[in-house]
């Protein structure tokens, strides 16, 4: 015979109210983990350093921010206990660090953890927790902290682990000089595509005053006005924003090969002596407005093809990120051996 369950002999399911969260990150608290009549519950031992630290150096604010903003992305602080000695050898700081006036040094980690603003307001507060440090500046966006600091009153090692024990443990920024470099490229040439724009678009304005006076009539001073000033801002579209075919052809020619730049240099130099020729005769086509819109539009689509190429080198260069950052040196010395961590760069 089967016994039938008291539905009141069956427990309540616990309500959310009961759910016991961790004091730094918020998250549930595994039930092993649960010490009875403490005052604040960890979920790990690494939310238990980070809210130590952030409590012990007066910057519990963090927590109301984060609050404030509301954190979707919430996770247990990570924490490695490294001591990163590596990064205060003469190799890693040549690389990674830059000196500056006063006895002080400059340098970026990519940091891990980095997920809301209240990251950010932490993260520029270091100095609070670390001697030392004169300013730290985060970029949310590329997880990228950029510091300033005093090698004399606290080392790059010290640093480090400042920032691991607020629960961002931080990496070597490799590629952020080639970064700085790409994005100076990528300003200098949106400065030549622009120039080209507004170029192309002025010329475009003289155009229509020609071509209307093809149908309505126009003054022939006016038209001379009109046919030399596009003259001159076609010269200098040619001369400036579409000089990088004719250097892309010349390059090619003295290589002895053939690129697309060589057919679009000769397009763009016969079209504008041509051109050049009829405004001084002051009769036929002078081309120009043509001429500075195809500038325009061949610097836009050189760009698209970069910026695919980009992507694609970008991808292949994330597989560099696996390799590690730092070896053991083992050293012998009058028979005793010694092992220290060294940057892989040294």
């Amino acid at each position: 015979m089967k016994m039938k369950n008291n539905p009141a002999d069956t427990p309540a399911p616990c309500p959310p109210a009961c759910v016991v969260r961790c004091a730094h990150c918020a998250l549930p608290v595994p039930p092993g983990l649960v010490e009875p009549g403490a005052e604040h519950q960890f979920c790990c031992s690494g939310c238990k350093t980070v809210y130590n630290i952030i409590h012990g150096s007066d910057l519990a604010r963090f927590y109301a921010i984060r609050d404030a903003v509301g954190d979707p992305d919430a996770q247990p602080a990570r924490t490695t206990e490294s001591d990163y000695a590596e990064y205060d050898d003469p190799a890693y700081l040549d690389v990674y660090a830059r000196p500056l006036e006063g006895g002080l040094m400059e340098t970026s980690f990519l940091l891990e953890g980095v997920h809301c603003a209240a990251c950010v307001w932490l993260v520029e507060r270091l100095d609070r927790v670390v001697p030392g440090v004169v300013s730290s500046r985060l970029d949310f966006r590329r997880a990228t902290v950029t510091l300033t600091f005093n090698p004399a009153v606290s080392p790059l090692s010290a640093v480090a682990r400042g920032l691991d024990t607020l629960g961002y443990p931080p990496h070597p920024p490799r590629g952020m000089k080639k970064e700085q470099i790409r994005r100076a490229e990528d300003r200098r040439y949106w400065i030549r595509v622009g120039v080209a724009g507004a170029l192309a678009g002025n010329i475009m304005l003289v155009a229509i005053a020609l071509y209307g006076g093809m149908f309505g009539g126009i003054g022939r001073e006016y038209e001379q006005l009109f046919r030399w000033t596009s003259a001159v801002l076609g010269l200098l579209s040619l001369a400036w924003p579409g000089s990088v075919f004719f250097r892309g052809a010349v390059a090619a020619l003295r290589t002895r090969s053939v690129n697309l730049d060589v057919p679009i240099a000769i397009a763009l130099g016969v079209g504008g002596v041509w051109g050049l020729v009829n405004t001084i005769r002051g009769t036929g086509e002078i081309y120009f407005d043509s001429l500075s819109a195809l500038v325009f539009l061949l610097l836009v689509g050189r760009w698209i093809q970069h910026a695919q190429q980009r992507r694609a080198a970008d991808a292949v260069e994330l597989l560099f990120t696996l390799a590690p950052t730092r070896a053991t040196l083992i050293e012998q010395s009058d028979g005793a051996e010694r092992r220290r961590t060294v940057p892989v760069e040294a």
